[in-house]
C-alpha cells in the first residue's frame, strides 16, 4: 500500500538526526524534495541512495497530483522534505500531503526540527496561546495594517520569519509601534554561530545594529505583547466594500491585497466575496 512520510530534517546541526528520519528515508521508494540538492547531504550523510524529485512552492501545485498518482500506480512510499526543518510550516508540501489524504494514501509525519518552537521554547514567554505568522510584508504600509490585525486577533504571542537583510528594518517598525512589546530574536539556531537578542523591542534594536554581522544568517523571532492594552474596536465602514476595494486598487493593490485590506478594515465576508466577483466581472469586461 503505498505512504507518504513528512519528514522533517535538521535546521543547521546534522547532531539533530534521528533514526526515525533515517528510517523513514530508507524506506522511501522516492523522495520529494524542495531542492535536491540539499537532502542530497542526507542521503549521503547515511549512505543512502535514492530517487529525487522536485517538490517546491513553484511546482507544487502540478507535481502533487502526478506524484500520487504514481504512488497509487506503482505502489510508491514517498519521504516528503523540505531543505531545513518540517515540510509545511512556511515551506513547501502540504499540497502533497492534502492530495494524499484526498486520495486515500496514509500519512505519517517524522518529527524533528521547527525553528518556530526552538525558538518559542527558548524566549521564556507565556506560550498557552501563540500563532506563526511567517514572513510580514515588507512594504511598511502593509506593514502596519498586518501588525494592526494581529493585536485585533488578541493573540499574545506570536513567531516571525525575516530575512538578515530586512531585520534591523523590521524590529526598528517594531520598536516605533510596540515600543513596550517583548523580543526573542534568534540567528542561525542550532548552528556554530547561533545568537539570540532579548528585550524589549528598542534593546533588542540597540543590540543588532551594534552586531556589525547583523545581515549575516536566518532570523526567527518570537513577540509577546501580551502587556498592550486591549486594541480599541474601528468604527464601522462608511463605504460600501465595493468602493473600498476600487479605492485599493487605484492605490496600487491587486484585487487580493485590497480584499487583505478590506477584511482587515471589518468589511463582513459575504460582502467583500460579492465585491470581489463583481470587481473581477468588471475587469475581464
Amino acid at each position: 500500500m503505498p505512504k507518504l512520510y513528512v519528514v522533517a530534517t535538521p535546521i543547521g546541526n546534522l547532531n539533530d538526526l534521528t533514526s526515525r528520519m533515517r528510517d523513514a528515508l530508507e524506506a522511501a521508494d522516492l523522495i520529494a524534495a524542495e531542492d535536491t540538492r540539499v537532502t542530497m547531504k542526507l542521503l549521503n550523510h547515511w549512505d543512502l541512495k535514492k530517487p529525487l524529485i522536485y517538490c517546491h512552492r513553484h511546482n507544487e501545485e502540478d507535481k502533487a497530483p502526478h506524484i500520487v498518482e504514481r504512488m497509487l500506480s506503482e505502489n510508491l512510499t514517498v519521504a516528503l522534505t523540505c531543505d531545513a526543518g518540517t515540510p509545511g510550516i512556511s515551506d513547501p508540501g502540504y499540497l502533497l500531503v492534502r492530495a494524499c489524504w484526498e486520495a486515500g494514501i496514509p500519512v505519517e509525519p517524522i518529527c524533528g526540527p521547527s525553528a518556530v518552537v526552538t525558538a518559542l521554547s527558548a524566549s521564556g514567554f507565556d506560550a498557552k496561546e501563540f500563532a506563526f505568522y511567517g514572513f510580514l510584508p515588507r512594504e511598511k504600509k502593509f506593514l502596519r495594517e498586518k501588525l494592526d490585525s494581529i493585536r485585533r486577533a488578541g493573540v499574545p504571542v506570536f513567531v516571525l520569519y525575516e530575512s538578515p537583510h530586512r531585520v534591523v528594518d523590521l524590529v526598528e517598525q517594531l520598536a516605533e509601534v510596540w515600543p513596550e512589546c517583548m523580543l526573542c530574536v534568534c540567528s542561525d539556531l542550532t548552528k556554530r554561530y547561533e545568537k539570540m537578542y532579548r528585550g524589549a523591542a528598542p534593546e533588542v534594536l540597540a543590540q543588532l545594529q551594534a552586531n556589525p554581522n547583523v545581515d549575516k544568517g536566518e532570523y526567527c523571532m518570537a513577540v509577546d505583547i501580551s502587556m498592550l492594552p486591549p486594541m480599541e474596536e474601528k468604527a464601522a465602514p462608511q463605504i460600501t466594500a465595493e468602493l473600498f476595494l476600487l479605492s485599493r486598487i487605484l492605490e496600487g493593490d491587486d484585487l487580493t491585497e485590497a480584499v487583505d485590506a478590506a477584511r482587515e478594515a471589518g468589511y463582513p465576508r459575504n460582502e467583500l466575496y460579492k465585491a470581489k466577483l463583481k470587481i473581477s466581472e468588471m475587469f475581464e469586461e
